[in-house]
């Protein structure tokens, strides 16, 4: 038997796929690489981070996310080099693994943005096998880590006319910014259910924190997720206190209102009552 050559080539395919996208020939150049850079502290239960890049955002299955391989963690910053196929990817961003837990994709602390504009992540297309794209640069903030809590905010989604056309996905946020948030990074989202439904149930885990608003988020095909996907919201001056990892609040009911020829979102205040807010394009 020869056991030695089967078990070289067994090690080099583990060598591999060790690699941030799997098996590829040596000569395959394409990609992307940039500078991650951490503001804050190194949390004591961190166990690894990752790239993470998503064919589709938010992602809707884990089939929609290339993850790479584990980077160096403890520094201020790092250079990285992501090799991939050609590919369209929506985002791109870190993920922090918590000592102990499994990897979620959600618990992203820092995102690509090429512009001011940090509630929409920036796109990155490789064209073709010999591009490696430069300056993807992502800022991570280490006070935005997920542990695994139980704690939750939750509770129906109605509709209130015709979906559009092109609503495929609706996410649901919630935020502990004062007012509007400004960035991905403040926000924490539900899984994405699938448009269509007349009512449903959500659910979001987030961590122990006061959140002033929860919004409803309609994804429509081709269009970037921005303010002006929200058409359901409920906002509170006092703010839903989330008080523990065990505490949940599961009657956060939202109305998506789609009016014909209109685009506006009904917001619930829980002091001031119902009201309305415009969400037009280009706002």
């Amino acid at each position: 038997m020869r056991i030695a050559p089967l078990a070289l080539l067994l090690g080099l395919l583990l060598l591999a796929c060790d690699d941030e996208s799997g098996i590829k020939p040596p000569s395959q150049l394409s990609g992307f690489t940039g500078t991650i850079t951490f503001t804050g502290t190194w949390p004591e239960d961190t166990d690894q981070i990752r790239l993470a890049a998503a064919l589709r955002f938010p992602p809707s299955t884990i089939a929609d996310v290339l993850l790479g391989e584990a980077l160096p963690v403890g520094g201020d910053s790092l250079h990285y080099t992501f090799y991939t196929d050609p590919v369209a990817l929506q985002a791109v961003g870190v993920v922090w693994k918590e000592k102990g837990q499994g990897w979620d994709a959600t618990n992203i602390i820092g995102y690509y943005f090429p512009t001011e504009n940090h509630l929409t992540p920036g796109a990155v297309t490789i064209s073709r096998k010999d591009e490696m794209i430069q300056d993807i640069d992502i800022t991570c903030d280490l006070t935005k880590v997920k542990r695994r809590v139980n704690s939750a905010i939750g509770g129906m989604l109605r509709v209130q006319g015709a979906w559009p056309p092109g609503a495929s996905k609706v996410v649901v946020a919630a935020s502990t910014a004062p007012l509007l948030p400004t960035s991905l990074l403040d926000l924490f989202f539900s899984f994405p259910i699938d448009a269509g439904f007349d009512s449903t149930r959500y659910i979001i885990s987030v961590q122990p924190g006061t959140y002033k608003l929860v919004a409803a988020l309609v994804i429509e095909e081709s269009q970037s997720i921005g303010l002006e996907s929200i058409k359901g919201a409920y906002y509170s001056f006092s703010g839903i206190k989330i008080i523990n990892p065990e505490t949940k609040k599961l009657d956060v009911d939202l109305n998506l209102i789609f009016p014909a020829g209109s685009a506006k979102a009904e917001t619930r205040d829980s002091q001031t009552g119902p009201r309305s807010l415009q969400h037009r394009r280009g706002e």
